[in-house]
């Protein structure tokens, strides 16, 4: 049966026995011969969470009269809806009633059984306004507890009128203000950071129009000092007006400066770790490792869209002699001074790393080995060219060799085989005199 329980009061069972016989098929009725009884039934339905919607109720009864039941039973059931049946049908009897008795419907006896029923209809829709309208403001005053507990700032928006409420905790959360906080949604709009304003406006966008809920959008807000902090802005739309447009939504703003700070932290921390796993320290190119992932996906590229690939291997011509000679620290500036040069020749497109020692290699995306030859040559005659400097000024002629191999037509290439064939025509290049350029041809 829809709405809720139903309490019928009346000292005279005939009465009880004709009110249930004829709206009993509508509620859920329950009968009581006094307003004791009335009250402990109330209190009983009360305490096990199932309290009595309506109760209607005889006005003169023996003891207890039904106004000082309906007084009690108010104190116990705030919410529970009361009629008042009697057969003093004289006005001021009527307003003592209801100004003593918190009575929802007054009815004179004797009266329809239909009229009965739809004071009780109307009742139990009475009874769940109020239940409602309780556990919201029940509700609202949780949140506002916890919002005070946990720091954050709240918010109350009617987004048709542009009117929003803020809380203390959002004005303290920007930091002191000497300017009092405006009742509209202007005081929001106008602090966040130019970069981050068309980014929230999507966001609430997607809100307003039910295409995301709820709303969840980080960024940045103009704080009492000119600065900027970051923050998390959480919010859920509560009422629609008869078009379906939103009238009220509420939320939350949380600053989360420190965890940007941090996140901030630990990015620039695997970059750092990213660039040192990748990165030869001492010259500042690609170690071994990611120079032959370069190479695997550049082979794999070449391959998909049928364009030629060459890599040239390179190595200093006698470069254990500049370490006897000058020492480790020399030998380093040597390597050092090399990388810059070989970088300075090459294109952007192109990759270069050191392998180890002495030993370099650049990878040649859409270049075929008669073209490999003419980068190999130019790096060759930059190298020779001039001398590398040392720190304590001194200066050493260099010389390097250089080996090219492009990658076949068959397909079947792996980086493995590229580079064998380039050190072949690395190794024919040093046994062939040095500070040359020498191509596969196997």
């Amino acid at each position: 049966m829809p709405g809720g329980r139903v309490l019928l009061v009346d000292d005279d069972p005939n009465v009880l026995a004709g009110l249930r016989r004829q709206l009993g098929h509508r509620f859920d009725v329950t009968t009581a011969e006094s307003g004791g009884q009335a009250v402990e039934l109330v209190t009983a339905a009360q305490t096990a969470g199932a309290p009595f919607a309506v109760m209607v109720c005889d006005m003169h009864m023996p003891g207890q009269t039904g106004i000082e039941t309906v007084e009690l039973v108010r104190a116990v059931s705030p919410d529970t809806s009361c009629i008042m049946l009697t057969g003093d049908a004289d006005q001021k009897t009527a307003i003592a009633a209801i100004n003593r008795g918190h009575i929802f419907r007054f009815y004179a006896k004797p009266c329809a059984a239909e009229q009965v029923g739809e004071g009780i209809a109307a009742g139990l829709e009475h009874f769940q306004l109020h239940a409602a309208e309780r556990r919201l403001a029940e509700n609202e005053e949780r949140w506002r507890l916890a919002l005070e507990a946990v720091g954050d700032g709240a918010w109350d928006w009617d987004p048709g009128s542009g009117r929003m409420i803020f809380s203390e905790g959002w004005r303290r959360m920007l930091g002191a203000m000497a300017e009092p906080i405006a009742p509209h949604e202007s005081e929001w709009w106008d602090r966040i950071h130019p970069d981050d304003a068309a980014r929230v406006a999507f966001d609430i966008d997607r809100l307003l129009r039910a295409e995301k809920s709820p709303l969840s959008s980080e960024h940045r807000l103009r704080l009492a000092d000119g600065g900027y902090g970051w923050f998390l802005a959480r919010g859920a739309v509560l009422y629609h007006g008869p078009d379906g447009w939103p009238t009220r939504v509420i939320g939350t703003h949380a600053d989360i400066s420190e965890r940007k700070r941090m996140e901030e932290a630990l990015a620039r921390q695997a970059d750092e770790l990213r660039l040192l796993a990748t990165t030869d320290a001492l010259t500042g190119l690609w170690n071994r490792r990611r120079f032959l992932e370069q190479a695997d996906e550049e082979l794999a590229r070449a391959r998909r869209y049928g364009r030629p690939l060459s890599l040239v291997m390179i190595d200093i011509d006698f470069f254990k002699r500049v370490n006897d000679s000058f020492g480790h620290d020399g030998g380093d500036a040597v390597l050092r001074w090399f990388s810059d040069c070989l970088r300075r020749c090459l294109r952007k497109t192109d990759f270069l790393g050191r392998l180890g020692g002495e030993e370099f290699s650049a990878l040649l995306p859409e270049t075929d080995a008669d073209g490999a030859v003419l980068v190999a040559e130019t790096l060759r005659e930059a190298v020779a060219a001039q001398p590398a400097m040392l720190p304590d000024g001194r200066t050493i002629p260099v010389t390097a060799s250089f080996g090219v191999s492009q990658t076949t037509e068959s397909g079947r290439d792996k980086v493995s085989d590229v580079l064998c064939r380039a050190d072949e025509a690395l190794y024919a290049a040093k046994h062939g005199g040095r500070n040359r350029v020498c191509r596969f041809s196997g």
